[in-house]
């Protein structure tokens, strides 16, 4: 077997991987099913800078490997051919991706926040001293104000029940809620409701994407079947 035809996953390799991941991530090293993700990755980008040398895509340009790893993948894109879907096929595919397209719940409010052993009671005594006017000055330079900010977008930082309650209180009035990391004075200063968006206001945007989406799967399967011509070995540690 010619060297040409093995694509191996050395240890070297694997740590580049790894190393990579790690430095996109604070130091995190990635988990075994990204790391397997990352490897496929690797795999799929030798194949094609091997295909591209073996089709002489190097030859009178001194380019670097990215650029000849992309002179490849730009031919098998092209290479592909993307039918108009059908519109069960467009309706199935934009249910899954509804996130993307329909109009999210805008919410804007000022929050403070209370955290340690006594947060809830400091919160509620605060919450009183707000109602008549006569809260400290650190409260209001503690205060965080957030304007416009989508309400889905706000449950990572605290919490699913927090941005549900959130979006039942009345404008303009201070409550104490609850988080995912601790207690909160709350007052809400605007809720704009969102909408679900019908297919047909964004068909052409959305057939468009679902085109490219089709032509990345079908690019990746034909790169797929260049690799059937390599030997590939992986390194297990």
């Amino acid at each position: 077997m010619s060297k040409e035809r093995l694509i191996e996953v050395t240890p070297e390799v694997r740590q580049s991987i790894i190393d990579t991941f790690k430095r996109g991530h604070e130091g995190r090293e990635p988990g075994p099913d990204e790391l397997a993700r990352l490897t496929d990755l690797w795999i799929l980008d030798e194949i094609t800078f091997r295909e591209a040398l073996a089709q002489g895509l190097d030859k009178g340009d001194e380019m670097i490997r990215d650029r000849i790893t992309l002179k490849m993948r730009l031919l098998i894109f092209g290479g592909v051919q993307v039918d108009e879907p059908s519109r069960a096929e467009l309706e199935a595919w934009y249910e899954k991706r509804r996130a993307q397209y329909d109009v999210p719940d805008l919410v804007s409010f000022i929050e403070v926040p209370f955290t340690g052993p006594d947060a809830e009671a400091e919160s509620r005594e605060v919450l009183k001293q707000i109602e008549d006017g006569s809260e400290p000055e650190d409260v209001r330079m503690r205060a965080h104000v957030f304007a416009q900010r989508p309400r889905h977008t706000l449950e990572p930082s605290f919490g699913k029940a927090f941005t549900d309650a959130l979006g039942t209180l009345g404008k303009g009035q201070w409550r104490v809620l609850q988080s995912s990391v601790g207690w909160h004075i709350v007052r809400l200063d605007g809720f704009v409701p969102g909408r679900k968006v019908p297919l047909d206001e964004v068909g052409s945007q959305a057939t468009a994407t679902w085109k490219d989406e089709r032509r990345r799967v079908l690019a990746i399967t034909a790169t797929r079947d260049l690799g059937k011509a390599y030997v590939i070995r992986r390194d297990t540690p």
